[in-house]
């Protein structure tokens, strides 16, 4: 199975692809409905047509209400996957940053029980955490002495 993180984001290219697509199949129906607007309005007391007669304007109609719809839940859609995304990203860091605290305060407790020459047992001790520097080491010189 996928991590979260993969799902999230197959999730969200999808909706933001199906935004864009719905967006721009909109846009162009609105655009020619505009362009090819037709010139003769018919007559405010005409007959409208029966069932049968499915006009090409309704056709167009249907999908750009259709297209329209579809933009909007996508945007929906791709807002609340960024979201969940973004909260699963921010769990995780903090879980992340936890365990490092964790793994720290353990190794500060091993060193305080070596310092007290206690119960340490050499084969439990943790790996060092940060490597030591290798050269000379240089003299600290406290207080006033020069």
């Amino acid at each position: 199975m996928d991590s979260p993180a993969a799902v999230h984001k197959s999730y969200q290219r999808f909706f933001a692809w199906t935004f864009m697509l719905a967006t721009a199949l909109a846009f162009a129906l609105v655009w020619v409905e505009l362009a090819f607007s037709p010139l003769q309005t018919p007559p405010p007391m005409a007959p409208r047509p029966s069932a049968s007669e499915f006009d090409l304007h309704d056709l167009q109609l249907l999908l750009t209400v259709a297209a329209l719809i579809a933009a909007f839940v996508s945007l929906a859609g791709l807002i609340m996957t960024t979201t969940l995304a973004w909260l699963d990203r921010r769990k995780t860091r903090t879980r992340a940053a936890l365990e490092l605290a964790f793994r720290r305060q353990d190794r500060i407790n091993w060193l305080a029980a070596e310092r007290a020459d206690g119960w340490l047992v050499p084969d439990r001790r943790p790996a060092p955490m940060y490597r030591r520097r290798h050269g000379p080491a240089t003299r600290r010189l406290h207080g006033n002495a020069h």
